[in-house]
């Protein structure tokens, strides 16, 4: 048999260790680095919505150099962990000098215009540099009831 102070040990540290994961991993993908050269960051406020919340992705030129989207790419790419795409989006037109931000507002409908069902989801956003270099950036989202 186990011991009754282990086993409380054992179960406060899962925890513990539980809520500080979630803590910490909401706090790094909210901050941007900035770096040398060409580089782009994309995140949401939060990581977790309600199905049907609106969602600003937040897109941020975290380098040195000018960077724009291109006309015959998606800008915005929204898919399962599976790969399978459900939304994206070409941001054409604009584009971000060093530290500038633009911000996308998705209303979570697949590009045949349903709702998306709630589970997890990469967004991946895509640019490309002066020299016509392609930069991308990626993160997760979690589509709850």
């Amino acid at each position: 048999m186990i011991p009754k102070s282990l086993a409380i040990s054992v179960i406060t540290g899962v925890v513990a260790a539980g809520l500080m994961g979630t803590y910490l991993q909401q706090l790094s993908s909210q901050n941007v680095v900035y770096v040398q050269g060409s580089s782009i960051s994309g995140f949401a406020e939060k990581t977790h919505y309600p199905v049907g919340q609106s969602i600003q992705i937040q897109i941020v030129n975290s380098g040195t150099t000018k960077i724009g989207f291109s006309a015959d790419s998606p800008g915005i790419i929204i898919r399962a962990l599976d790969g399978t795409t459900f939304f994206s989006t070409v941001l054409t037109g604009i584009k971000l000098d060093p530290a500038q931000k633009h911000v996308f507002e998705w209303n979570q409908q697949k590009n045949d215009n349903s709702k998306i069902l709630e589970g997890r989801y990469v967004v991946e956003i895509s640019a490309f540099d002066e020299s016509g270099k392609q930069i991308t950036d990626s993160f997760t989202l979690d589509i709850l009831k």
